[in-house]
């Protein structure tokens, strides 16, 4: 129950979706949720297209809808989204990159599911800067699983014993650690990638991986209800929302592990 902005009102909040990414399994669980009849749905969209009919049949039976961390695109029409901007983050990732090993040399792409919407517009933030460097980059499908990701990445950098990093578009950034520790590599071979998980880390504090980009994730599910609630209450409407692209590394972990033990990160 969160009634935090009225004493007098009380949102019962469910989560619900597929255990892993799966559009259709998504697609289903969210039209039995517009028959259940709830007052709202805030769902991230991760197809350009699959969630279009789901989301106007929602605002047809007078359901409000909020993308939240990934987004259809404008074509959706759902009211609003609360997200990273993902073309702008994955430049903000390369940029960290180049920074830290410079404009040249070779760097392993990981990205789970080339048909994300989300990933495929890191990526290309990602290589559209590294194509303006002379850096040499392999993208490599290392799929959710994590035990897959971390063989992929270790076969590459066995094969490319001059490689300067590895990076990810998401959460698979976790199996860099194992990698890189396996092989010996610490302090020789960058990580960089996407998300605050807890392996991620303790990689980090451990030395492994040297910064990843925070989605800041308290952003997206607070704003969206609150918007949600302002919309009922008051006709307001939701609005646009870029949750940002922090950069968390060795210099800011421990004030971020503190923020997330008090439930803010």
């Amino acid at each position: 129950m969160i009634n935090a902005f009225d004493p007098n009102v009380k949102i019962t909040v469910t989560h619900t979706g597929p255990s892993l990414f799966n559009v259709a399994e998504q697609v289903n669980i969210m039209e039995n949720v517009i028959q259940s009849g709830v007052h709202g749905i805030i769902s991230t969209l991760p197809d350009p297209t699959a969630f279009d009919d789901p989301v106007q049949h929602a605002l047809n039976s007078g359901i409000p809808v909020i993308a939240t961390n990934a987004d259809a695109g404008p074509d959706n029409p759902r009211l609003a989204y609360v997200g990273q901007s993902d073309y702008d983050a994955g430049r903000v990732l390369a940029q960290t990159l180049v920074d830290a090993i410079g404009s040249s040399g070779k760097v392993a792409i990981g990205v789970e599911d080339l048909g994300h919407t989300s990933l495929a517009q890191r990526l290309r933030g990602v290589t559209d800067v590294l194509d303006a460097t002379d850096i040499d980059y392999t993208v490599l499908q290392t799929t959710p699983d994590l035990t897959q990701g971390a063989a992929i990445f270790e076969t590459y950098l066995i094969a490319n014993p001059d490689a300067k990093a590895i990076i990810s578009v998401d959460a698979n950034t976790q199996s860099h650690g194992v990698v890189i520790r396996n092989l010996g590599l610490k302090d020789q071979v960058i990580s960089g990638g996407w998300d605050l998980v807890p392996t991620t880390i303790q990689n980090i504090q451990d030395g492994y991986t040297k910064f990843v980009i925070d989605q800041q994730p308290y952003v997206q599910g607070f704003y969206p209800v609150l918007a949600l609630y302002l919309y009922h209450e008051y006709g307001i409407a939701p609005a646009n929302m870029d949750s940002g692209a922090g950069v968390v590394g060795p210099h800011n972990v421990e004030e971020v592990v503190s923020l997330a033990e008090q439930g803010y990160r």
